[in-house]
């Protein structure tokens, strides 16, 4: 079975975290692997004994982070569950540790918690797993209890690589039995809109078997606002986003929708990234 990665921090939310990827994990039929890095420069940074090496420091901070995270992991009852977990303490820089777990290829997921006080931190973070892995990755806001996913909104800019992320989507809305609203938020000509829209409703018909997916736009100045409407008045319970990197101009422009969202939503996001 295949796992999902889970970055169980801050700690002091630990059991809220694990709590949440347990029912992610168990509706998706994935195992579960929990990590945490320790930062070097954290680590010197409460060196006070200079009696006491960095690398001894280090060694020691591991050790008691292992004793925690075993009991948040240990607090489950794995017998009655149809996954386990296992859970990994990395000594390094952030990339690091997920450059390493990106080397590995049994995992199809990354679930991040995003708390409001380290939010700008998170979302640097997340961008650096998009950038080094081809993983999707499920951000939602730290503290907050699973909610079942009935209403999946993906937020689509209409290209043709679309239809390949809403088949993959298909494929993970299954698992919830979930009801997919493609939203597109456009400005220009409602007319022009409506033959685009027809035309995506044609594709999806022909390339995905899936049956509960609507496809809907919406004319707005502000695409945030427009996809948050949208998501509100959908009674939304995971928004869906596209990160691209073939086009430099594009991806810039998709990260500052998705960085937006990740600002503003409260809503769980899963990114995908093509």
């Amino acid at each position: 079975m295949k796992n999902i990665i889970v970055y169980i921090s801050p700690l002091e939310k630990g059991f809220d975290i694990v709590n949440y990827s347990v029912q992610v994990a168990e509706r998706l039929g994935l195992n579960i692997h929990y990590v945490y890095n320790v930062d070097p420069e954290v680590v010197e940074s409460l060196r006070e004994d200079n009696n006491i090496s960095k690398e001894e420091l280090e060694q020691k901070i591991i050790e008691e982070k292992k004793i925690e995270i075993g009991k948040l992991v240990e607090s489950q009852n794995w017998n009655e569950k149809d996954i386990t977990a296992v859970y990994s303490i990395y000594s390094g820089a952030f990339d690091k540790m997920f450059k390493t777990i990106a080397s590995r290829n049994h995992c199809e997921l990354v679930l991040f918690p995003v708390s409001e006080a380290g939010k700008q931190l998170h979302i640097k973070s997340i961008f650096h797993i998009l950038d080094i892995m081809k993983l999707p990755v499920w951000c939602f806001p730290v503290g907050t209890e699973f909610r079942q996913i009935k209403t999946i909104v993906y937020a689509s800019d209409y290209k043709k690589q679309d239809v390949d992320t809403i088949k993959a989507l298909s494929v993970f809305a299954t698992h919830f039995k979930a009801k997919i609203n493609i939203l597109h938020v456009f400005k220009g000509e409602k007319f022009k809109q409506q033959l685009i829209d027809s035309g995506l409703k044609e594709l999806i018909g022909k390339k995905i078997a899936y049956q509960n997916i609507e496809v809907h736009s919406k004319k707005k100045n502000s695409i945030t606002k427009g996809i948050t409407d949208f998501s509100k008045a959908a009674f939304a319970d995971l928004l869906v986003l596209l990160k691209r990197d073939k086009n430099i101009f594009r991806d810039l422009f998709a990260k500052g929708t998705i960085v937006k969202m990740l600002k503003k939503s409260e809503l769980p996001i899963l990114i995908y990234k093509k």
